[in-house]
Formats: C-alpha cells, structure tokens, sequence
C-alpha cells in the first residue's frame, strides 16, 4: 500500500519539478536579455578570432577561453543575437534544477523539491544561468557525476557508470578548467566509499573502474 501510494505521488512530484525548472527557465531568459558584458563579448571576440575550432584550442592563450562555449559563440558568429549566444548557458541552468531535484530526491521527495527551488530562484545560479559563459554547464556536468556516483551499486553497472563519469568529466573540463576540482573531489568520495565496503587494498582498483 505504502509503494502504491508513492507510485502515484511520483508523477505529481515531476509536474512540480517541471513547474519549478520552467520558472527558473524564464528567470534566466529575462536575465538573458541586453548586450554581452565585458567578458562575453571578450570570448566571442576571441572565438571570432581564433578562426577555426582548432584555433579555439590553440590560439586563444587566455583563461577567458570556456571551450565548449568558445566553440558555440564561433559557430554562431558575432552578430548573432545575445540571446542566442547565452542559448548553452540557460538550457544548462534549467537541466540543473531537474539534476539537483533529482539528487535531493536521494534523501526525500521534499528534500528534492527544495533543491529545486533553491536552484531555480539562487540569484548567483540565475546569473550562471543567463550569461555566455561556461560555469552553468560545468555545474550541470558535476550533478550529473554526482547523479551517477550515488547511483552506482558495489557490483552493478561499473562500466556503464564509468563511461557515464568519463563523459561528464570531459564536458565539465572543456566547460571551465576549475571541474578539476570536483572531479578530485568526486573520486575522493567514491575511493572512501569503496574502501569502507572493499577495505584498503582492493579500493584503488574498484575506484578506477568506477
């Protein structure tokens, strides 16, 4: 009776989330709009630049340089609108609250929902969110590798796991060189975990894998 109840409660907590992630969506359009500040038009001048994708890698020599974003602004050249240049940004901010929901859902349905929220209005987030640069998708890249460190069992779907990590880990880096961080971070915990299940000798190769 108890599963029956959440089974039908579930659909109701994703309309909320979707309620939650479209008004965080429209707060970063409206934040979206007016000319590119200082360093997004830097990075777009520099994509210009650079000349080819190739050169986004090589010839820009400046921590300006998100690459993934660097690679987006080049594609859609300099007179494109400043909406659409921040396109990356928002679509990432709002996959966020979905990720962060989905996370807090780990400890309760209403953990989930006040994460969301709190991802959704967090005017730090809604910034991160609406400007042509790369922070928003390194932030979604880091919750979608906590979504699947949580997620994976001691002998369950490593490889998958693995690959999935890897993934995000490669987008979160070409996003902004600080992923290194959580990704350290993330490994870390996943090491401690698996030490604390496997003891100390076999932790390192179990942590590889994962």
């Amino acid at each position: 009776m108890i599963a029956d109840t959440r089974s039908a409660r579930r659909p109701l907590w994703w309309c909320a989330v979707a309620a939650l992630a479209l008004g965080g969506l429209m707060l970063r359009i409206a934040a979206a709009r007016g000319g590119l500040w200082t360093d997004e038009a830097w990075s777009a001048i520099n994509a210009h630049d650079a000349g080819d994708p190739l050169g986004v890698f090589l010839r820009i020599n400046s921590d300006n340089n998100h690459h993934l974003y660097s690679l987006w602004l080049q594609s859609i050249g300099l007179t494109a609108s400043p909406l659409l240049a921040r396109l990356p940004a928002i679509v990432a901010g709002t996959v966020s609250i979905v990720l962060a929901a989905a996370l807090g859902r780990r400890q309760s349905p209403t953990a989930g929902l006040v994460a969301a929220l709190l991802f959704a209005v967090s005017p730090v987030l809604v910034t991160f969110g609406s400007e042509a640069r790369g922070y928003a998708l390194m932030l979604a890249a880091v919750l979608a590798m906590l979504l699947l460190a949580t997620s994976a069992s001691a002998d369950r779907g490593e490889a998958r796991t693995a690959w999935g990590l890897g993934l995000c880990a490669m987008l979160g880096m070409l996003s902004h060189l600080t992923m290194a961080a959580p990704v350290g971070l993330i490994a870390l915990w996943v090491y401690l975990d698996r030490r604390r299940e496997l003891g100390s000798a076999r932790a390192p190769r179990a942590t590889a894998r994962r």
